[in-house]
């Protein structure tokens, strides 16, 4: 700035251009505006860094629960496939699997297509070996949903991994229900034909022993055909 600029300022400000203090004065005045606008800049550029930080961020987030997500999908339909689920469920179009038992069932006995009988009953001895060891099954799940996202635990954050737990543990719920409903589906279905039929049992007449000697033969069917236990 040259002196006769430091002069102009100083008229235009009201105080005496031939005053060197008042100078000096106006030029710490200028560096304290200065100052102020850097720092006003400075705060503006880093809530916009910490901003795009953090939309970043919830920007991965995101990434990772969709992978997730369609993780958990693959690794329920493999466990229905290893279940021998698909054999037998019926999936409609909203998405929704449906079973009817009537299909397998004809009069007091199961008729159930050689492959799906097959897959049924490898798959019925499979799920009651999974689920008799939750931990196991549930350790199994969650490794291979991280290999189906293409991710590792440490790359989630403790809400995503505590997410994660919540949806291993509700989807394994998921898909015993629906094994479990398959064999307890073809028992009734079996239970309502061996009642049009009770001379097989012989002279019982007490309705309660009754019912109790066409449950346990209904389940007794399953086994066999299914060569294992019954789901819990």
């Amino acid at each position: 700035m040259t002196e006769a600029d430091r002069k102009t300022l100083l008229r235009l400000a009201g105080g005496d251009s031939s005053d060197r203090s008042g100078v000096d004065d106006l030029q710490g005045l200028l560096l304290q505006v200065v100052f102020a606008l850097l720092m006003v800049f400075m705060i503006a550029y880093f809530i916009f860094v910490e901003s795009s930080r953090k939309e970043r961020k919830e920007e991965v987030l995101e990434l990772n629960r969709q992978k997730l997500v369609l993780a958990l999908e693959k690794t329920a339909e493999n466990r229905r496939i290893k279940y021998g689920l698909n054999a037998l469920m019926t999936q409609g179009i909203d998405g929704r699997r449906s079973f009817d038992p009537s299909e397998h069932v004809k009069g007091d006995r199961l008729e159930i297509a050689p492959a799906a009988k097959t897959a049924f009953s490898a798959g019925s001895r499979a799920a009651v070996a999974d689920y008799r060891d939750l931990a196991a099954l549930s350790a199994d799940w969650h490794t291979n949903v991280l290999a189906e996202a293409g991710l590792s635990a440490e790359a989630l954050e403790a809400p995503e991994l505590a997410w994660l737990e919540d949806e291993i543990t509700r989807r394994i719920e998921e898909v015993r229900l629906d094994a479990r409903g398959v064999q307890r589906s073809l028992a009734a279905r079996l239970q309502l034909a061996l009642i049009e039929r009770p001379e097989i049992f012989g002279d019982v007449r007490d309705p309660a022993v009754l019912a109790d000697l066409i449950k346990r033969k209904s389940l007794e069917i399953i086994k066999a055909e299914s060569g294992g236990e019954m789901l819990p």
